[in-house]
Parts: C-alpha cells; sequence; structure tokens
C-alpha cells in the first residue's frame, strides 16, 4: 500500500494518478474527503497534519509515502511536517519520500529553504527511511512570473535557477515509491539546464512571438509594491526570498537525478510549456499579437 498526501495539489495528484496507472494499491489522504481526486481502486482517508491524531489510521499499513510540503508560515510548517513524519514512524512506514527544496539550509535567503532544511532535520529524527527530493523552481510557474505587460520583476540579479517540470518530480517520486531504494539519500531534483531570468524571458517570447523581459529590482523595491497586495509579511518575505536565492546561487545547480531514476533526460522548459498550453493562456491573451 501506498500513501499519497497532497493529492489535491499540483504534485500530489500528478504522482497518484501515475500509481493509478501502474495499478499500485493506493491511498490517498486529503484535508477534505470531498475533494480528493476520484481515481479507480484509490481508497481516500481524512487527516490533517495539524491533528497528529488523524494521521495514525491513514498511515497503518503503508509501505511507502509521499510526505508533500504543506503551505503555512515558515516554521510553523517544519512542525506540521513533523507531526507527519512521526505518524510514518509510528506506523513503520517502509520508506517515506519528502518533497523539499533546493538550497535547503538554516542561512538561505529563501524562507520556506530554511524551513525545509529543519523539516529535513525533523525527518531524520524520526527514524524512518526516506527519500528528500530537493526540487528546484518550477518550470510551470514561469509565466505566472509575468505580469499583463510581460515583464517580470524580482531582486534575482543575473542569478539562475535549475527549473524543473513537474511532470518529473511526480515521475521521480512515483518510481521511486513503487521501488523504495534502501538507503536514505538528499537527491537534487532539477531540470536540464540552468537560466536566469533574462534567459527565461527570451525563451517565453520565442514560444509566444512577443517580447517578454525582466527587470532586476532591489529587494526594498520588490517590499514596497508588494506590500500594496495586501499580502501578510510572512508571504511577502518568501516571494522575495526566492529571486534572492537565485541571485545567492542556490539554485543554479543541475542535478543528473531525473535521468538516473527516470532514464531519460529531463524536461526542457520549451517541452513543458508544449505539454501543458494552457499554462501560457494568460500570457497569451495579454499579448498585442
Amino acid at each position: 500500500m501506498i500513501l499519497v498526501t497532497g493529492s489535491t495539489g499540483e504534485i500530489g495528484g500528478r504522482v497518484a494518478r501515475l500509481l493509478v496507472e501502474r495499478g499500485v494499491p493506493l491511498r490517498l489522504l486529503s484535508r477534505d474527503a470531498a475533494r480528493a481526486p476520484a481515481l479507480p481502486g484509490a481508497q481516500i482517508v481524512t487527516g490533517d497534519y495539524a491533528q497528529p491524531s488523524s494521521l495514525d489510521a491513514a498511515f497503518a499499513g503503508v509501505d511507502a509515502a509521499l510526505i508533500v510540503s504543506g503551505y503555512a508560515k515558515p516554521m510553523e510548517r517544519a512542525l506540521l511536517h513533523k507531526n507527519a513524519f512521526e505518524a510514518a514512524a509510528r506506523a513503520g512506514v517502509g520508506h517515506v519520500v519528502y518533497t523539499s527544496f533546493q538550497g535547503a539550509a538554516p542561512d538561505s535567503k529563501f524562507p520556506m529553504s530554511r524551513d525545509h532544511h529543519q523539516s529535513e532535520a525533523y525527518l531524520k529524527e524520526s527514524g524512518v527511511s526516506f527519500t528528500a527530493l530537493r526540487d528546484s523552481l518550477y518550470q510551470d510557474i514561469v509565466p505566472h512570473l509575468f505580469d499583463s505587460e510581460g515583464c517580470v520583476r524580482g531582486p534575482a540579479g543575473n542569478g539562475k535557477a535549475a527549473w524543473v517540470a513537474r511532470d518529473d518530480v511526480a515521475a521521480v517520486i512515483a518510481q521511486l515509491l513503487v521501488a523504495p531504494p534502501e538507503k536514505s539519500a538528499t537527491l537534487d531534483v532539477t531540470g536540464p539546464e540552468a537560466l536566469d531570468l533574462d534567459e527565461i524571458a527570451a525563451r517565453l517570447s520565442k514560444i509566444l512571438g512577443r517580447e517578454l523581459v525582466y527587470e532586476p529590482e532591489s529587494v526594498e523595491a520588490g517590499r514596497a509594491w508588494r506590500s500594496k497586495t495586501g499580502a501578510p509579511d510572512w508571504e511577502i518575505d518568501t516571494w522575495l526570498g526566492s529571486y534572492e536565492a537565485m541571485q545567492a546561487g542556490e539554485l543554479g545547480a543541475v542535478s543528473q537525478t531525473v535521468s538516473q531514476i527516470l532514464g531519460r533526460p529531463p524536461i526542457t522548459i520549451e517541452e513543458c510549456l508544449a505539454r501543458h498550453p494552457e499554462l501560457l493562456k494568460d500570457l497569451r491573451r495579454n499579448s498585442s499579437h
């Protein structure tokens, strides 16, 4: 039995569908059973990282589990992950795959990376066998970085990220769940190349036939306009921190994890957007061409 958390999300949903295609006994954990995907043969259980007692039934009898990182204030979030790791350990789960982030470190510029570092520490303390997958930034989010004028702004300087397709991340996870490794490991999961935001703008410009641009900005300028959105301070820190992490070189290393586990090269950003043309619909709609 394989347990997948986060099945209503982009990564968990993809993993669940891949496992169903493989005919693997599958259980989906969701805070709201009505929102869980209706997949043939999949059990649906309700539970919440914030309520540890709700997790024991979900993890009971599970051979391998995907624990998708949640969305909450950094460091509060790590404690939620800790609850899930400890539930897996109590249930004797054979192997846990956890979705971490490239550059996870206590001194990262990105608040969520500091949280992931703490989460990884809790995962090791739990005693369960694990693979922590440090995904780079997703190729799939690239179109959403640009505003209606075709501009992306952020304090990234000329820093690069090894952008990875969600489809590749999900395929790696599914393989690790079906054939868990014997030893615990922490692996970067990246695309085939590291690109800065100027290069990203150029790639999308070519695809769309319109000019997209990157305008570097200072952290102070970025905070000033983002603070007008009404978002809480910690979310603004997170937005800015992802760009700062790029500038600091935290996200630029290209790994071989995808090719080693899947036996094929990772998807390029052009391939990702060709697979998912709906990701470009807003940029096409706002085009003057």
